[in-house]
């Protein structure tokens, strides 16, 4: 598929980028929760490592 047809307004294209848009979407939303979830485990570890609870 030629990006002009790609990028243009006429048959399914619109749908086609649509699609596009949520998934990369969804992506971005999958790596910020993996990012926050990291953050805050990595946090805790260090609160117990500071606490002398860590195993």
């Amino acid at each position: 598929m030629s990006w002009d047809a790609l990028f243009s307004l006429q048959g399914h294209s619109p749908y086609l980028l649509g699609a596009y848009g949520v998934t990369l979407a969804l992506i971005g939303l999958e790596a910020l929760m993996l990012w926050r979830r990291s953050r805050v485990r990595r946090a805790a570890q260090a609160a117990a490592l500071v606490d002398g609870t860590a195993p």
